[in-house]
């Protein structure tokens, strides 16, 4: 029973760990854009549903991706779950890091991405949205295969 309880508390860590560093990524990637704590917590304020929520999602899908990798004894079934969960990863840094645009059109333009600052400015809330979306894709493609490794080694004992 002790080891459930350990693998249980290491999936929960997981999934923490993953909610505060995505919260901890916008935190860090404002104040650096923005040179300022004030203007960070007054967007965050703005924001904050949309951050918790996928920070949240994104916390979860690690949570599981950790009990998913907890179950599996072969190796090789993991590559398709660490691909979802990386992309998922990505999609969630720059749906954060839309958040921050309108601090980047101060120094963005100098290395030649002021059209990539216009779109995420424009489009922060639909790329916050699909980073919700694709973090709910990998939440319910890791619950698929956490049963399909469950049902099989069900099947087989």
């Amino acid at each position: 029973m002790s080891s459930y309880n350990e693998t249980m508390r290491k999936e929960v860590l997981s999934g923490l760990a993953g909610f505060f560093g995505l919260l901890f990524f916008y935190f860090l990637v404002m104040i650096l854009a923005s040179r300022s704590w004030s203007a960070t917590i007054f967007q965050f304020k703005e924001l904050w549903y949309w951050m918790i929520l996928l920070a949240s999602g994104f916390g979860l899908q690690i949570g599981l991706f950790t009990h998913f990798k907890n179950l599996v004894k072969n190796p090789q079934m993991l590559h398709g779950s660490r691909t979802i969960a990386a992309s998922s990863t990505g999609t969630s840094a720059v749906s954060m890091i839309a958040c921050c645009a309108h601090h980047l059109t101060e120094f963005l333009p100098i290395i030649g991405l002021s059209g990539f600052t216009i779109f995420l400015i424009r489009y922060q809330i639909p790329l916050i949205i699909f980073g919700i979306a694709m973090n709910g894709f990998g939440i319910f493609y890791m619950w698929k295969q956490i049963n399909k490794v469950k049902n099989f080694y069900d099947k087989n004992k």
